[in-house]
């Protein structure tokens, strides 16, 4: 672009934004009671035991929002994104009149029967730049709590044979409510509900539960008395469905699970709601027990009507999308579902993904910077398709089956990025011009045919939380070059048999309290991938018969088969530091146990000291070690990971020497390229806050290492990676789309090492990380979904 329209551009949209911000400037405040006025803060004044951020979450007097709290207001530049993001809320004389008595009525559920507002301050702020703008300030007297002085139980139809399995949970869930502290409405309420709860699970349809408290205000002592009523026992009478449709009923039947004649349980029709909600053809799902209305005879045999509404049982897919950072690539996405496939409420799916990869092109050499003959495009496709078959052996497991193809460059190892210029590059330390008769082979861009057959079962626990999976898993990967160069030495055909235990444990729920995995509040999640490859004797069979005995050295033979312990255990943790900011925490640790290969002594180099066969031996080694890590190993930097860092840019690195099998470049001209390690831990932090529906930023900092030794810190320099930045989010209908800037925060990547340029002290088995432009120590990523 030229740089006077650029100028232009850059002006246009300051100027736009500058008239928008304009646009937003704070409400007249002309009138006398200052109604109308921004409110720049609401403060509480007294506010000892009940937090004011509790209270001004229940009222509708506001402060205005911005972003950092105005902290951007008076920054030039910035403060035209302060401008554009903030809210202002307007004062009312009789909200805040209402206001004051809802917060008496809330300290009175709390347990504050003598809390008082003292008085309600509204004061103009002055000062330049903040006409227009008031302080509210509520004070407060909270008084003494009212204490719990008894918990008692009555009951009205109390026989010892109706209460021979209740009495003991009963009293349990009584004692929830502990003698002396404070009163407070909600557990008053909720006790009311597990009581009640207690007692349908154990066939009582009919139960009631009455509460009574009586608080003496001379004492400040309350006396609170449940009264219960069990009604008959019951058991489930027929079970009705409306509303299926052409769905198939036997397996709706077979997921609900409750046969006529069974003792009634509330417990049993929320697994039952839940067995159908985790169907994924349903848009509504309603349980409804058929009680006799009041004033009737209540029949001890309870009918259910379960009703349903079927969602869009086909779907097809058609979509697109680009990634822009350590490479840039375009796709297209088309897929095709089917909820009833072959009836049976059978699961099928099939996914197309063509795309190209604009080798070598990344984010940091984007704009003005020359690739010469090098850029390629490399198309890649990929295939996809998964059965599932619910009400495998038990009515909530179900059976998957899974199969894939994919033609790509793999990010992870070397080949579909192109490597850093050799040392000696550019005519070396001497300044000699190069010779061209020794010019360097041509890089190897290896791509790969990828083949993947899953089998498995699937079930969820505990109101589908928890879910746990076993699948087999046979992958083949086929090597290919994009290019005219040969494969690297040591290459061939891997195949990779593999046992895989998934196991997740996820509460992570949204402002609302309802399950959220895109945008969670608060809430934790905790996951667990076992991978046991090449141990079983079915996958020595396979391999045995795959490899062959043919070849008299194992180094030599065309397949290579991966047997290794893969364990990756996984932690996020979400925490509310106000009504709209999350802060998010993450950690990650990956351990990969081999006998073969990953070694922490690999050293490529050494090759270069050997001559004739062994020479060729040693390198072909180094080329099956390398192509294994590259799928087995662990790599960390990028959108997903360390976000200061490009992919796969933190990590053991090494030259390998004669990596595309020609020629006899040494190893001071060797690329240093990413291995692969055998440890793996990462760590981030994260600030998120909204700025609107649709708008939002985050603060994060990210850590993390990988190595080829099993330990978690090392006997040299810890590298402990550590980059901080700012990040952008827009909500889409397919998760956030993120922009994140990381920066390398200099003496905290190789601890003692503050320049990544110096000449002396970066780790020589690590590639130096690449700025953008040449010039910035940052990584930026542009993606779909959040980092974690």
């Amino acid at each position: 672009m030229p740089r006077p329209v650029a100028t232009a551009l850059a002006m246009f949209t300051v100027l736009g934004a500058t008239a928008c911000a304009a646009s937003r400037q704070p409400p007249a405040c002309t009138r006398p009671d200052l109604s109308g006025c921004a409110i720049d803060d609401v403060s509480f004044e007294g506010d000892e035991v009940i937090s004011g951020d509790e209270l001004a979450a229940r009222i509708a007097t506001a402060e205005s929002s911005r972003i950092l709290a105005g902290a951007l207001e008076p920054v030039p530049i910035l403060s035209i994104w302060d401008a554009l993001t903030v809210e202002y809320e307007r004062f009312d004389r009789f909200v805040l009149e209402r206001d004051l008595a809802r917060i008496e009525r809330y300290y009175r559920a709390r347990g504050f029967y003598g809390a008082r507002v003292r008085a309600a301050r509204v004061q103009r702020i002055g000062g330049p730049g903040k006409e227009g703008r008031v302080r509210v300030r509520i004070v407060l007297s909270e008084g003494a709590p009212v204490k719990i002085a008894s918990v008692d139980l009555a009951w009205r139809d109390w026989t010892l044979e109706k209460g021979r399995n209740i009495g003991r949970p009963v009293t349990e869930a009584k004692d929830e409510l502990k003698i002396g502290e404070r009163l407070d409405e909600a557990r008053y309420e909720e006790l009311k509900k597990t009581l009640l709860r207690v007692l349908t699970d154990r066939g009582f349809a009919y139960a009631n539960v009455e509460g009574h408290v009586d608080v003496d205000l001379v004492k400040n002592e309350a006396r609170i008395r449940y009264t219960i009523e069990l009604g008959p026992e019951c058991r489930f009478g027929k079970v009705k469905l409306e509303g299926l449709g052409e769905l198939p009923e036997a397996p709706v039947r077979t997921a609900i699970g409750i046969e006529e004649g069974e003792r009634f349980s509330t417990a049993d029709l929320a697994d039952a709601e839940q067995a159908l909600a985790d169907f994924g053809v349903f848009g509504a799902v309603a349980v409804k027990p058929e009680l006799a209305p009041p004033g009737q005879p209540r029949n001890p045999v309870v009918p259910v009507t379960f009703s349903v509404q079927p969602a869009a049982l086909r779907a097809v897919r058609l979509g697109g999308g680009a990634e822009v950072g350590s490479r840039v690539e375009a796709h297209l996405v088309a897929g095709w579902e089917d909820r009833n496939f072959l009836g049976g409420l059978r699961r099928f799916s099939v996914e197309a993904r063509p795309g190209l990869v604009f080798y070598p092109v990344e984010f940091s050499n984007l704009f003005g910077k020359e690739l010469g003959d090098t850029f390629r495009l490399l198309p890649e496709i990929q295939l996809r398709s998964e059965l599932r078959q619910p009400g495998a052996f038990e009515r909530r497991t179900a059976a998957v089956l899974r199969g894939s193809f994919k033609l790509y460059c793999p990010q992870t190892g070397e080949f579909c990025t192109k490597p850093e210029e050799p040392s000696g590059a550019g005519g070396g330390a001497s300044g000699a011009a190069p010779n061209p008769a020794q010019e360097a082979p041509e890089h190897a861009i290896v791509g790969y045919r990828e083949y993947v057959g899953s089998i498995g079962i699937e079930r969820p626990f505990l109101k589908s939380d928890l879910n746990a999976a076993l699948l087999y898993n046979v992958q083949l990967n086929s090597p290919f070059t994009y290019n005219s160069a040969r494969l690297p030495s040591g290459f061939g055909t891997l195949f990779i048999p593999y046992l895989q235990a998934l196991v997740s444990y996820d509460r992570r729920v949204n402002q609302a309290g309802k399950p959220d995995r895109l945008t969670p509040h608060h809430g934790y999640y905790v996951a667990l991938d076992t991978q046991l490859a090449g141990y079983l004797g079915f996958d020595t069979a396979i391999a045995e018969a795959l490899v062959g005995e043919k070849a008299e050295d194992e180094r030599d033979k065309r397949f290579h088969s991966a047997r290794d312990i893969r364990l990756q255990p996984e932690f996020r943790a979400y925490v509310p530091v106000s009504k709209r900011w999350t802060l998010g925490f993450r950690l990650m640790t990956g351990w990969l146990f081999t006998g073969a290969y990953g070694d922490a002594s690999l050293d490529p180099a050494q090759c270069d000291a050997l001559a004739g066969v062994d020479r060729d031996r040693c390198r072909r080694d180094v080329g099956v070690d390398l192509q294994l890590m590259q799928f087995r190993g662990f790599f960390s930097g990028g959108a997903t990971s360390n976000r200061g860092y490009g992919y796969n840019e933190v990590g053991p690195h090494a030259r390998v020497p004669s990596s595309t099998a020609g020629g006899g470049a040494g190893e001071e001209d060797a690329p240093l390229v990413p291995i692969g390690g055998r440890l793996l831990w990462e760590t981030s932090l994260e600030l998120r806050i909204p700025l609107g529906e649709s708008f939002g930023t985050v603060i994060f900092a990210d850590a993390g290492d990988v190595t080829r030794e099993h330990r978690l810190f090392r006997s040299e320099a810890q590298r402990l990676h550590l980059s901080a930045g700012f990040g952008l989010r827009y909500v889409t209908p397919v998760g956030p789309l993120r922009f994140d800037v990381g920066y390398r925060i200099p003496c905290m990547q190789v601890l003692g090492v503050c320049h990544e340029r110096a000449a002396e002290g970066w780790p020589e088995d690590e590639r130096r990380p690449a700025k953008l432009f040449d010039v910035l120590p940052i990584a930026v990523n542009l993606a779909i979904g959040e980092a974690f």
